[in-house]
């Protein structure tokens, strides 16, 4: 998912990318939802330039509700990936197929 998020270039893109072979899921949303929280090895990735907290999400299609995913960094780092829904809480992550990405402006 966040390697479909990171393939629309954006400045940050590559450092984020390159982060993600040193990142681990550190937790989860308490509602249940599919977001995870990020952590990011610092020692050995370096931060990423990014202009936003949030530099890229993306729209779910799947044909009933909007959701959607964006991608947190917090200083660089990756920190977490945010699901949500304008209904029902998002309870498994889509298939990468089914998001179109929007790097911020």
């Amino acid at each position: 998912m966040i390697e479909r998020l990171l393939a629309s270039p954006f400045p940050g893109s590559d450092e984020l990318l390159a982060q993600l072979r040193h990142t681990t899921v550190d937790g989860g949303c308490h509602c249940g939802c599919a977001t995870v929280n990020l952590s990011v090895d610092r020692a050995g990735a370096a931060p990423a330039p990014v202009i936003s907290a949030a530099p890229v999400s993306a729209d779910i299609s799947d044909g009933d509700t909007y959701t959607g995913v964006v991608l947190l960094v917090n200083s660089g780092f990756l920190s977490c990936l945010e699901v949500y829904s304008i209904d029902e809480p998002v309870r498994r992550l889509p298939p990468p197929h089914a998001i179109w990405p929007r790097p911020a402006a």
